[in-house]
């Protein structure tokens, strides 16, 4: 593989790694989320507090910090996406633009975009190699 090829891989493979930090951050959030509605109440009548601070409000912030955080991911996953679908709409082959779609835009693995699209992996590679030559062509 050469340095070029390398290259459209990386610059298409840019949402991946982004998408997977997405994806672990809701974990954490949902976490979050859960932590700041659980409810707990003292066992006896009376409750001293010694923080000074409010443990359920602490909760929701933290919450809260996870979801601005997770949107400002989501901004730049969309702002490399739709630069990845810019180039993608440019090949002429609609076959080749799913394939790239399934992958770069959906996240999807070669077995998944092979089966959905009704060919075996051998064939699905040589298609990729043939779009990744077009789309080298066209972000260069």
């Amino acid at each position: 593989m050469d340095n070029e090829t390398k290259n459209v891989k990386k610059w298409l493979n840019r949402g991946w790694k982004l998408n997977d930090e997405i994806n672990t951050l809701l974990e954490e959030e949902r976490r979050a989320f859960d932590n700041a509605c659980k409810i707990t109440s003292a066992l006896d009548g009376e409750r001293v507090q010694s923080s000074t601070g409010n443990s359920s409000e602490r909760r929701f912030i933290n919450y809260t910090e996870y979801t601005i955080l997770i949107d400002g991911y989501v901004e730049k996953l969309t702002a490399i996406k739709k630069e990845i679908l810019d180039a993608i709409y440019k090949v002429d082959n609609s076959t080749y633009r799913t394939l790239l779609i399934k992958r770069y835009i959906q996240f999807k693995t070669w077995e998944t975009v092979a089966e959905e699209m009704y060919f075996d992996r051998r064939t699905i590679n040589r298609m990729y190699n043939k779009a990744l030559k077009i789309i080298q062509k066209i972000i260069n």
